[in-house]
C-alpha cells in the first residue's frame, strides 16, 4: 500500500465517522468509529487496492456495505437512560412468584441468590453487583472502570439471562 492511501485514511477519518453515522442513525458515536475502524484495517492489509484516485470512492462504498452488515445483524439496543432489556434484579426476583420480592428477604432466597451470582463469571458478577446493589449507572461503571458502555451492558444481559435460568 502506498503513501496515498494513507495519507487519504489519515485526512478523511472523522469525514468517514460522520458518513457513516448519518447511515446508523440513532447510534452511538462508539459504534459509527468501530465501523470504520474495522473497514479500514481491512484495506489496509489488502495487497491489491484500486488505483488512488479510485480509493476514496472504494472506502466508501467499502462502509456502507459494512454498515448494511451491522445493520442485519446486531441486537436492538435499549437507551442507557432506561435499564437493560434484561431488567433489574429486583424484577427478576419479583417475577419468580408471588412474593418473590419478599421471599429475597428471608435468609433461604437469599442464599439461593447468592449461589446464583456464583455461577456467574467474574466481569458478570462484578456489573451486577455494582449496577444492581450498589446503584452505580452504567456510565459512571464505565468510567471507573474503563470499559466501554456496550461491554458493560452486554455483561449484565448475560448475567440476567443465566440468572433468569437460575431462578425458573
Amino acid at each position: 500500500m502506498g503513501r496515498d492511501a494513507h495519507s487519504i485514511i489519515e485526512s478523511d477519518r472523522q469525514r468517514f465517522i460522520y458518513y457513516v453515522r448519518t447511515l446508523l442513525k440513532g447510534s452511538a458515536q462508539e459504534d459509527a468509529e468501530d465501523v470504520v475502524h474495522d473497514v479500514l484495517i481491512k484495506i489496509l492489509d489488502r495487497t491489491d487496492l484500486p488505483a488512488p484516485e479510485f480509493l476514496l470512492a472504494y472506502i466508501y462504498r467499502s462502509l456502507k456495505n459494512r454498515v448494511i452488515d451491522y445493520l442485519r445483524t446486531r441486537k436492538p439496543m435499549t437507551s442507557l437512560d432506561t435499564d437493560t432489556e434484561a431488567g433489574s434484579l429486583i424484577d427478576l426476583l419479583r417475577d419468580s412468584g408471588p412474593d418473590g420480592l419478599a421471599v429475597l428477604l428471608s435468609q433461604e432466597r437469599s442464599k439461593v441468590l447468592f449461589e446464583a451470582l456464583e455461577t456467574l463469571g467474574e466481569m458478570e458478577k462484578r456489573v451486577i453487583i455494582a449496577h444492581e446493589f450498589e446503584g452505580i449507572p452504567f456510565k459512571t461503571l464505565s468510567q471507573m472502570w474503563d470499559i466501554p458502555l456496550n461491554t458493560l451492558l452486554s455483561h449484565k444481559s448475560r448475567a440476567m439471562n443465566k440468572l433468569k435460568k437460575y431462578f425458573f
